[in-house]
């Protein structure tokens, strides 16, 4: 278990799955992750979760809880590579009443601080549509950069939308909103 300010990142649990499908479903919150398209169907769903639960070396899908563990999202490094030292990152906070209020940045700053200490990578990536301002700002804040703009290349609401795309290295983490740089040896 990985523990924040504000949550816990912790294994996905049988009982979790269906929360989670039943988030995948809701347009607004799909509009804003950088996933696939949902699978059709619950049983869909837990095959993917039963199949990524042994490639924990290449993915790491963890649940966010509040610290009273109420589940209210879901996070990921994807594509790890140990021998560059880089993975993708995604992040989907299910919940809509725990949006804007500093729970999906607190849980980027947790798992990238362990992403770095504990699997000891050197950068991480991530794809964000160039309208979500709010996941941009969490974004920033624990670090990332702007590394560019893939124009046009996601299709919705029956137009173009451009992706961002950004990239954390290790020295470039802010461990505290006070601006404080991550430190590997501490």
């Amino acid at each position: 278990m990985i523990t924040g300010e504000m949550v816990k990142l912790r294994a996905i649990e049988p009982a979790d799955i269906c929360q989670l499908w039943e988030w995948m479903q809701d347009e607004e919150t799909m509009r804003f992750r950088d996933f696939p398209a949902p699978p059709s169907s619950l049983k869909e769903t837990e095959a993917e979760y039963q199949k990524s639960i042994g490639k924990r070396l290449e993915n790491l899908r963890l649940a966010i809880t509040t610290m009273d563990d109420e589940l209210i999202g879901e996070i990921a490094l994807r594509n790890i590579d140990q021998r560059a030292g880089t993975a993708d990152f995604v992040i989907a906070i299910g919940n809509k009443a725990y949006w804007g209020h500093g729970y999906g940045t607190d849980a980027t700053r947790s798992l990238m601080t362990y992403a770095f200490s504990q699997l000891n990578l050197h950068r991480i990536t991530l794809f964000v549509h160039a309208f979500n301002s709010r996941a941009i700002r969490a974004y920033e804040k624990v670090g990332f950069k702007n590394e560019g703009c893939m124009r046009q290349s996601q299709y919705m609401d029956g137009g173009y939308s451009d992706v961002l795309v950004m990239g954390l290295l290790r020295d470039e983490l802010f461990v505290e909103s006070s601006g404080r740089k991550f430190d590997a040896a501490a």
